[in-house]
């Protein structure tokens, strides 16, 4: 739960972004595939970003850190957690560490110095939450055994879908980096007061790795496409809402609160919107 200033000494002091330049708009998109422009506006947007050549979620989360560390004069040298939250990572041994050497090399370009030796490099693989998981780990670790250093979190990801799936208009690419520390600049999160669920949720939302091609004599092994996720439609918007009910019901467990005063007094709510209206049909479902 995100608090006011003052509340709570661990929290985010800054932000920064980094996206693609490529960019497609969907009112031509739409002229494309012949989709209908008013009906996709409403539910999706405007447009969305892909990679160009020689970018990656590895190039487009150091270039957001690194517009962190600019804009807010962060010593390197203090920073004792870099924390990669993605589900586009493609190194299986190595995930953050590709990141902090990237940023070695351009700090010591920039005449910084680099990041600590003593950095630790977690990755936190999952689609969606990954960069939320990442930046309760920094929280965690600013307010434990890195009491006086920084942290910094990156979400980044590649999200490409099918050409003519449903899922098409919804892709994109891009990062953006987290400051945290103690005594925050801009906000403070409470995470005595914040609330989680998890549950398996059967044909869902998947990416599959491209499976080897079968043994001689052995049936067929699936042979998804990595760059391509699969998800089950409407089972997806499902599991969605029923995914922020439950972790809206343990933040009202957590904090004491009943749910009427929370909505009353609440200034703002932040959500993933994997489409525009999917916000509106979770608080009509839980209110």
């Amino acid at each position: 739960m995100i608090e006011r200033l003052g509340s709570s000494p661990f929290g985010i002091s800054g932000f920064a972004l980094c996206v693609p330049r490529p960019r497609v708009q969907l009112a031509q998109w739409c002229r494309w595939t012949g989709r209908s422009w008013p009906a996709l506006q409403a539910r999706v947007g405007e447009s969305f970003r892909l990679c160009g050549p020689g970018e990656s979620i590895y190039t487009l989360a150091a270039g957001a850190v690194l517009r962190l560390i600019r804009a807010h004069d962060v010593d390197p040298r203090r920073v004792g957690l870099l924390a990669l939250g993605t589900e586009s990572s493609t190194d299986n041994s190595a995930g953050a560490v590709i990141l902090k050497g990237m940023l070695d090399e351009a700090l010591v370009r920039l005449g910084r110095p680099p990041l600590a030796r003593s950095c630790e490099v977690p990755e936190v693989k999952h689609a969606c939450l990954g960069g939320v998981y990442a930046l309760k780990a920094a929280l965690r670790y600013v307010a434990g055994d890195g009491r006086g250093r920084q942290a910094i979190v990156v979400a980044a990801d590649r999200a490409l879908y099918a050409r003519g799936s449903t899922g098409e208009e919804t892709q994109g690419a891009g990062a953006v980096a987290l400051l945290v520390e103690e005594a925050p600049r801009l906000l403070t999160v409470d995470l005595l007061r914040a609330g989680s669920v998890a549950q398996y949720r059967g044909p869902d939302f998947r990416k599959p790795l491209l499976g080897p091609p079968a043994a001689p004599g052995l049936p067929a092994l699936p042979r998804e496409n990595l760059e391509h996720p699969v998800f089950n439609g409407r089972y997806t918007t499902v599991c969605y809402i029923d995914g922020v009910r439950g972790a809206v019901e343990e933040l009202l467990a957590r904090s004491g609160l009943p749910a009427r005063r929370l909505y009353h007094e609440v200034a703002a709510v932040f959500m993933h919107r994997p489409y525009h209206r999917l916000p509106y049909k979770i608080g009509r479902a839980h209110v």
